[in-house]
């Protein structure tokens, strides 16, 4: 009787004693998987559906609805910040509670003891303070890891022995996993539970620490990748519904496969010690009466999160901005590169000129680089899901690679572009894949300073023919650099501007204007009068030049931004620049890059020449954003767009 009795004490040990501790405990998991996400129905459940609730009702103007996801906009980073450190903190504090509790119960099935959730959930709550302690301990030292990965990325200027020095950091943190049964069985403090994790592992720490790193952290994050990618090709609603569903029971079910884990590697460890039997396996689970079973009702609460969170994204009660986002490069295959590739139109941040609507419901872009040629970028249809990209100026000896290219719309959807052919600016006609030179085209001016320098601005008469702003160097004798810059408008009575008649309207401060074609602007007011608005790269100030006339002969400067400050000017970069716009009632409004403070601003003109004006900040400023575009839509209220990138630290 007694031999009888010893044998049967030891078949948890030697079942437990079995190598292939991630497969099992997968398997494990798999087979209780309901009871072992039961208590994350319980705390996690509720957690998610109150503050993803209160978070949206909280969103405001700070959220929108892109290609039917959810995604959060505005002007700073608070709300993005908001999100993440409220989402984080509900997680984590459901987190400390349900991931010891799962442990308890694997633990249990792993004895043949089964844990209710609400004896498991009461065991973690009274060892909570040593789990707190452990968090902390944790916490500290993945921030001496961060922080020894960022002194090894400054002092070897190179990523990858930082990234090094952040995997070998976590390989060895891995048999701290095994603290947590450590304080819930056996009844360590914190710091203890820590030094008996690491003594538990000893013989065996290489073998542990992959096994929890592979089971814990790899699987995992690989699943959740997967499925990313996988609901990423479902269609429009179905993506959306996809995406909260799979979220929640993401969340659900990665912990019972996580702590399965944990907790058969860590009675593994407890089965290979000398004098153990089935009691010490079991040792420290809780007592109570045998669990109930699972309702069928808590599979629907369970989805709850998911549920309302893709109901309210695909009703949109709060009214959050729609957007239909098409990534017009997605599809594009890499070129063979080859001699005659290298000619081949380029697509690089900052090119992207103009967008018009193209004949039917296509539309195409102007597409034009530093010291490069103009190129177009047309998709068919409103998907874009099909495009061209092809030169609209091919490069040869008589056109010059200069950052020039400006275009407008014309009543019958063809498009007008200029281009340079030896510093004598001329006009193109295009469609939506090649352009033309316009018929009896001619040189319309001729620039004095290097073209890419010169600024140029287009704009179409109502009554006919079109308008354009010319700016240049004044002409000097000797060696002496202009003195003066020079702003005219070409008058054209037809597309081709056989006959251009041009009139000096200003004659301002020389300046050192960039590159770019956004420091000239100009735009009809009613009466067919122009305005123009000049952008002062090296001041900051912005020259609004109107004219009380459709033939210009009283223009009119003002002066609405002032100055900046001295030192200002050297950290201007390629992305200052203005765009204008007319009210029907004849006042400009123009958005700009305030290169003071790096933040996007609309400029309100109060009356038509724009002597008074109010400025509207619309974004935090910062580094790398483009110069705004400006639009009106049918009741007079401004439209502006701007794109900006974030730096990345350089390796080479």
């Amino acid at each position: 009787m007694t031999s009888l009795e010893s044998v049967t004490s030891m078949e948890h040990v030697e079942r437990l004693r079995r190598y292939g501790v991630p497969f099992r405990s997968y398997l494990d998991a798999g087979r209780h998987l309901v009871r072992l996400a039961l208590p994350g129905v319980l705390v996690q459940v509720p957690l998610a559906a109150l503050s993803v609730l209160a978070l949206t009702v909280a969103a405001g103007g700070s959220a929108a609805v892109v290609n039917q996801r959810f995604q959060l906009i505005g002007t700073s980073d608070a709300p993005i910040l908001i999100w993440t450190v409220v989402l984080a903190a509900v997680a984590l504090a459901g987190e400390i509670v349900v991931f010891p509790a799962t442990v308890i119960i694997a633990a249990g099935h792993l004895v043949d003891r089964h844990v209710a959730p609400a004896e498991a959930l009461r065991a973690t709550v009274r060892r909570l303070p040593s789990l707190l302690v452990l968090l902390l301990v944790g916490a500290l030292a993945f921030g001496a890891a961060a922080a020894a990965g960022a002194g090894v990325l400054m002092a070897t200027d190179q990523r990858w022995p930082a990234n090094a020095v952040l995997v070998v950091a976590a390989y060895a943190a891995m048999p701290g996993l095994l603290a947590v049964p450590g304080i819930l069985l056996h009844g360590c403090s914190g710091l203890g539970s820590i030094r008996r994790a690491y003594r538990l592992t000893r013989l065996s720490f290489l073998p542990t620490a992959l096994t929890l790193a592979f089971g814990v952290v790899l699987v995992p994050g690989a699943a959740a990748w997967a499925l990313e990618s996988g609901l990423g090709l479902l269609p429009g609603p179905l993506a959306t519904l996809g995406w909260g569903l799979v979220a929640t029971v993401l969340a659900l079910a990665i912990t019972p496969f996580q702590a399965a884990v944990v907790a058969r590697q860590f009675l593994h460890c407890m089965a290979w010690r000398t004098e153990v039997d089935d009691s010490d396996l079991a040792h420290g689970l809780p007592d109570g009466p045998p669990p109930r079973p699972v309702r069928p009702s808590l599979l629907p609460a369970a989805l709850l999160p998911g549920l309302l969170f893709s109901g309210v994204v695909l009703v949109n009660p709060f009214g959050w901005l729609e957007v239909a986002e098409t990534n017009v490069t997605e599809s594009w295959q890499p070129t063979e590169r080859s001699d005659s590739s290298d000619n081949d139109p380029e697509l690089r941040p900052f090119d992207l000129r103009d967008v018009h609507p193209g004949r039917g419901t296509g539309l195409t872009m102007v597409i034009d680089g530093f010291e490069d040629y103009a190129s177009l970028l047309a998709c068919p249809d409103i998907s874009c899901r099909e495009t061209t990209f092809t030169w609209a100026e091919p490069p040869n000896v008589n056109t010059d690679a200069a950052p020039g290219a400006v275009s407008a719309l014309l009543p019958d959807g063809r498009l007008l572009l200029t281009t340079w052919s030896h510093q004598a600016l001329r006009l193109l006609t295009c469609e939506a894949d090649k352009c033309v030179p316009a018929p009896g085209s001619r040189n319309i001016a001729r620039a004095y300073y290097p073209s890419g320098y010169t600024g140029v601005a287009l704009a179409v008469r109502k009554g006919g023919g079109l308008v354009v702003a010319f700016a240049d160097k004044e002409r000097v004798n000797g060696d002496d650099s202009p003195t003066k810059d020079i702003v005219s408008v070409i008058f054209c009575a037809e597309v081709s501007c056989s006959r251009p008649e041009t009139r000096h309207v200003a004659r301002l401060d020389a300046s050192a204007y960039l590159p770019d074609v956004h420091n000239l602007a100009v735009a009809m007011a009613p009466g067919d009068r122009p305005v123009v608005a000049r952008f002062d790269t090296t001041s900051g100030q912005i020259h609004v030049i109107s004219c009380a006339d459709a033939a210009c002969l009283r223009p009119r400067v003002t002066r609405p931004v002032p100055a900046y400050p001295p030192g200002v000017n050297d950290r201007l970069g390629r992305e200052t620049g203005l765009a204008l716009a007319v009210r029907g009632d004849g006042r400009p409004m123009i958005a700009y890059r305030d290169m003071n403070d790096r933040a996007t601003k609309l400029l309100d003109c109060r009356t038509p020449d724009c002597a008074q004006a109010d400025v509207i900040t619309l974004d935090a400023g910062g580094p790398y954003r483009s110069t705004p575009a400006l639009v009106l839509d049918r009741a007079a209220r401004p439209l502006v767009a701007w794109s900006f990138r974030t730096a990345l630290p350089y390796a080479p």
